[in-house]
């Protein structure tokens, strides 16, 4: 039992004297007391909300587990899978429109990159694979807003179906 867990109608009773209670009277308050059971519950609902998202974080297991509970609560078939760097990063040449690779450090030579004239490629750092029998059960924002929330910051992520 915590704090919040109150009966409202004991409450009631207990702070009426014995000389008027009555059942018009008690029922009456019962019925006053009707927003404030509502009240209560929705607080309720707000406090068990809160407390899981404080529970879970960006890690791998935790962000597995919120989206197994949000969208295969039963079979909890989604995963999450790291991605392989890739060798020599992936540059977008905004200029020309074109992809290139640069070069490793290991010839000796430094790379210069000029920021305003490329942008790193489509990298990610962890895949998140959701069983093909699941597509089109629910929207795929819903999945994105949710991975979002959870994430660090600064990882990238894509959406598979297997």
């Amino acid at each position: 039992m915590t704090h919040y867990d109150i009966n409202y109608n004991r409450l009631a009773l207990a702070l009426v004297p014995l000389k008027l209670r009555r059942s018009l009277l008690m029922n009456f308050l019962y019925v006053l007391l009707s927003p404030v059971r509502r009240a209560a519950s929705l607080f309720d609902t707000y406090r068990d909300l809160s407390d899981y998202r404080l529970k879970h974080n960006g890690q791998v297991c935790y962000l597995r587990a919120v989206l197994n509970d949000r969208f295969d609560c039963f079979e909890r078939r989604i995963t999450i899978e790291d991605v392989d760097p890739v060798e020599s990063p992936t540059l977008h040449l905004r200029s020309r429109a074109t992809f290139l690779m640069a070069d490793l450090r290991t010839s000796g030579q430094a790379v210069i990159l000029n920021k305003r004239a490329f942008s790193v490629g489509n990298s990610v750092d962890f895949n998140v694979v959701v069983p093909a029998s699941l597509r089109g059960l629910f929207p795929e924002e819903q999945m994105h807003a949710l991975i979002k929330t959870y994430k660090l910051a600064s990882k990238r992520y894509t959406i598979t179906y297997r």
